[in-house]
């Protein structure tokens, strides 16, 4: 037996659980108290006391705190979004950002954008292009309720569509309007405040509820269809109640912070790798995927050569290293 299960008679499930949340916590205390040129540590007791001058007041309440609640809830919403597109598809690239998911969303905000401008058309335009995305996608595997070779091309099509609708939206703004959008579709939590942090935040719990009403549908289901259906398993209804909310955070997380990338995708594969049981799957998906979109931002504020760079751009650079070794391995075992 090993000596550190007697001494840690805890699930290694737990553990790293735990170790994630402290990694977060620390992160967050990091990413929210220090900027590249300023340092609000010193100012800490006076900030909670209400006592601190208004400049660092605003900087930190207005600006940097908000910045990393909307960071920690985006990467857990979009991590949880990948896990249950992959479960459901039975895919490993089955993320909102390969299958155009958050394409579409941005599609779909920046349409309403020129419609009718304002956040909660903004945020319903994300919603509806996302589930017009997901539509797409299904129709391709209409056949078997399941996604192969056909999601992956019909992802790689609903992504450039809505790349040429996003380009003919901002064709049609304003320029400072379009340079907003422009650093937004990037992936950008700069400028983001409590607004956005609410809207993430209200949709993330409301949508694990769903998820977790079908936790065990779910957990039948990565065995299998046939297992699940054998067992009794309402599948259309487990199907669409997971699908829809697994949209809703993919758009709600767009809205937030833009276009993500390689959150969704990476978090479910690491977690996996870690753990074999699902009994802590998700909250440990959610955390990774905080720590990864939290230490992103952290990174794209706060090294020299990163001066004003979109998290996104840092995510997507990262996302298409791991892609590309997810697709190595995926060969080099058959």
């Amino acid at each position: 037996m090993n000596r550190f299960a007697l001494l840690l008679p805890v699930p290694r499930a737990g553990l790293y659980a735990c170790a994630g949340m402290i990694l977060s916590a620390l992160i967050m205390a990091l990413s929210t108290l220090s900027g590249k040129y300023q340092s609000l540590l010193p100012q800490l007791p006076a900030l909670l006391l209400n006592q601190a001058d208004p400049v660092t007041d605003w900087l930190f309440w207005q600006l940097w705190l908000p910045r990393t609640v909307i960071a920690a809830g985006v990467g857990a919403a979009l991590a949880v979004s990948g896990s249950i597109f992959q479960t459901l598809t039975y895919n490993p690239l089955g993320s909102p950002d390969i299958i155009g998911v958050n394409a579409g969303a941005a599609a779909g905000a920046v349409l309403s954008a020129l419609i009718w401008p304002g956040y909660i058309p903004a945020t319903a335009g994300a919603l509806l292009g996302a589930l017009a995305a997901v539509l797409l996608v299904a129709f391709a595997g209409r056949e078997r309720l399941s996604f192969g070779i056909h999601m992956i091309v019909a992802g790689v099509a609903v992504n450039a569509a809505a790349v040429a609708v996003v380009q003919f939206g901002l064709t049609g703004v304003r320029q400072e309007d379009a340079q907003q959008m422009a650093a937004w579709l990037s992936g950008s939590l700069a400028q983001r405040g409590w607004q956005e942090a609410a809207v993430i935040w209200l949709v993330l719990p409301a949508c694990v509820l769903v998820l977790y009403s079908q936790k065990t549908a779910l957990d039948i289901w990565a065995a299998g269809r046939q297992a699940a259906a054998g067992v009794g398993i309402n599948i259309p209804l487990t199907f669409i109640l997971s699908l829809t909310a697994a949209t809703v955070l993919a758009a709600a997380a767009v809205v937030a912070a833009g276009p993500v990338s390689f959150i969704a995708l990476a978090s479910p594969h690491i977690v996996k790798s870690m753990l074999k049981s699902s009994r802590w799957l998700w909250l440990q998906t959610a955390l990774t995927g905080s720590l990864l979109l939290l230490s992103a931002d952290a990174a794209a504020r706060l090294l020299p050569f990163s001066s004003q760079l979109p998290v996104g751009v840092l995510t997507a650079a990262l996302g298409g290293c791991y892609l590309l070794l997810l697709l190595i391995r995926e060969w080099w075992n058959k």
